[in-house]
Order: C-alpha cells, then sequence, then structure tokens
C-alpha cells in the first residue's frame, strides 16, 4: 500500500483515492469513483500491469541462456475540470503479468470510464499494459519484453474533456511509453537498465544470467545502472553460483526507491548456476516488478536441476486527486 499520510488530506480540501489491481488476466473488473463535494479538478495517474519476466533454459555449459526481462506499463496523467465530469466513474486496474516456466505474461491495462466499457467513447484514459519477457532457447536468450504503448485518443475519446498541457498526445495530456526490459544473458551476465528519461517513473525488468563454459562461476542477472550520488539506490541482479556448483540467487524484486516519490523500480533477473563435476545447479527465479514495472528473467541452469521461472510483473495503479 502507498503511504500518503504526509499529503494534505479532505479536511484540507484535498481528497486522494488510490485504486489496486483486481482483475484477473484477461477479465475487466471495474469498481467506482464518486466525486467529492465541492471540488474544481481531478487528476488521475494511471499505470496499467507490467510484463512478467521470461523463464530461463537447462543445458550444458555455454547452452543455457537466461530468460527476458518484462516491459513496464504505459503511464498516463491527466487533469480535468470536475465540472466537466459525472458524479460516478467506474475504473479498472490492470492485472499484473504472470511469470512461469516459458514466457513471461503481459500485464493488463487499465480504465478510466463514465460506463463500465472498454469501448473508447466512453472512456477518458486508458494506459496498455506491458508486454512479457521472452523464455531462452539453448543459447539464445530470452527477448526483452516490449513497454506498454502511448495511449490513442481513439482509446480514450472523452480525454478531450481535460486540460490542455505539454505532451505527446495531440489534446495535452500525457501519455508516456513503457519502458522495454533488457534481454537475457547468453554465456554472460544480463544487461543493466538505465533509468528512463522520458518522464516514465517506472521500469522495466532486466534479464537472467546465462550458463558460461564449464568450471566457472556463474553470472549475474542484469542490474541497474542509476545517476551517479546516493538518490537512487542500486538495484542488483542474482548472483551466479559457484564452482561447487551451486544454484544461482534470485533476483531482487522491485520497489519504491525513494520513500514518498511517486516512483517504482522493476524486477531483475536471477543469476545462473555455477557449473562443476555434478548436475542440478539451478539458475535464480527473476524477481517481481513494483507498480506497472516489468518483472526480471530466470538465470540459466545446468542439466538435471530445475527451470528457474521469470518474476510476476507488478499490478497497476490508479491515483484520483481531487482538490
Amino acid at each position: 500500500m502507498l503511504d500518503f499520510s504526509h499529503i494534505l488530506n479532505q479536511s484540507k480540501g484535498v481528497d486522494i483515492q488510490t485504486f489496486y489491481s483486481n482483475s484477473p488476466l484477461g477479465q475487466t473488473q471495474w469498481t467506482t469513483w464518486v466525486k467529492p463535494r465541492g471540488i474544481n479538478f481531478v487528476q488521475f495517474f494511471m499505470l496499467g500491469g507490467g510484463g512478467a519476466g521470461g523463464a530461463s533454459v537447462l543445458g550444458a555449459a555455454s547452452t543455457a541462456a537466461g530468460g527476458g526481462g518484462g516491459g513496464s506499463s504505459g503511464q498516463y496523467n491527466m487533469i480535468f475540470p470536475a465540472w466537466a465530469l459525472p458524479d460516478t466513474l467506474f475504473i479498472s486496474v490492470g492485472g499484473p503479468g504472470i511469470g512461469g516456466t516459458g514466457a513471461g505474461g503481459a500485464g493488463g491495462p487499465s480504465y478510466i470510464c463514465i460506463y463500465p466499457s472498454t469501448t473508447g467513447n466512453f472512456c477518458l484514459g486508458t494506459v496498455s499494459g506491458g508486454n512479457g519477457g521472452g523464455v531462452a532457447s539453448g543459447a539464445t536468450a530470452g527477448a526483452a519484453g516490449a513497454g506498454g504503448a502511448v495511449t490513442s485518443i481513439s482509446a480514450g475519446c472523452l480525454g478531450a474533456l481535460g486540460t490542455i498541457g505539454v505532451g505527446p498526445t495531440s489534446l495535452g495530456n500525457l501519455s508516456i511509453i513503457g519502458q522495454a526490459g533488457i534481454i537475457g544473458g547468453t554465456t554472460v551476465s544480463g544487461a543493466a537498465l538505465t533509468l528512463p528519461i522520458t518522464g516514465l517513473v517506472i521500469t522495466g525488468g532486466t534479464g537472467g544470467g546465462g550458463l558460461p563454459a564449464i568450471s566457472t562461476g556463474g553470472t549475474s542477472g542484469g542490474s541497474f545502472t542509476v545517476p551517479a550520488g546516493s538518490v537512487f539506490p542500486a538495484q542488483l541482479g542474482g548472483t551466479g553460483g559457484t564452482t561447487t556448483p551451486t544454484s544461482g540467487t534470485n533476483g531482487n524484486s522491485g520497489f519504491q526507491p525513494i520513500p514518498k516519490l511517486l516512483y517504482f523500480y522493476g524486477g531483475t533477473g536471477g543469476g545462473s548456476s555455477g557449473l562443476g563435476a555434478s548436475t542440478g545447479s539451478s539458475g535464480g527465479f527473476g524477481g517481481a516488478g513494483g507498480f506497472g514495472c516489468g518483472g526480471g528473467g530466470g538465470g540459466g541452469g545446468f542439466t538435471g536441476a530445475t527451470v528457474a521461472q521469470g518474476g510476476n510483473g507488478g499490478g497497476g495503479l490508479v491515483i484520483a486527486t481531487s482538490w
């Protein structure tokens, strides 16, 4: 749950309502928002569900790559004059993509509508979920999951009622494409993810490490590259196993890196197993994504082990702020 205790509450003239995902994948479930009395404007912040990471594969030395990281959802901000809105709106929040032993599942879209239907004529705004990362195949790494697409005005026709601002849509409400995940490693560590610089406040997930050559330690899952300084903390991938051999560790799950700042990290990839005389050491599972973020890919494992699953994507989020 998000902490809004530091923000002005209703007694100070601000009303904040937060909606979380409750929709099973492939279904749309609705909840209602009732317009508070005495307000002039409403801002909606929307995220869809993040894509899950892809699973790794099992094999001999140099033949078990890591799974790909899932993509983040898109992001949508909009401000409406309260007089232009009906007293009740219908909100559906996208569910997270689910990881497993194959390709990662896609996250679900989120909607805000005047009627419980996803038809564009009824919608004030929509946001797309992120796509799942690919499953590894032999020495071929799992592909990166694509980020959620930019919302078109045809999908949210009533967005024209919103105030005009700076943004990539012709009507000014700010819609931002999601960040893609990162491809898994082949015989090396998963590549790093750089924090987005597009205005997006969520990230994709990184890929799992690939199984290296014989008699070496495993490789790490992809980490995050963050700006210099101590504001954004590190987000490390799972570590590779040793030559004993041992299994790789799981990737790290996403979180809110800066307290009280609406910003979330995705999950990182699992480390690959180490190699030695015996079989059966596994790669680490991918970490789960934070709200709207992608999950990490699984790390490669040696023949006879258990396939490392990709991490789940993060659930969607809708925040309605009225004043």
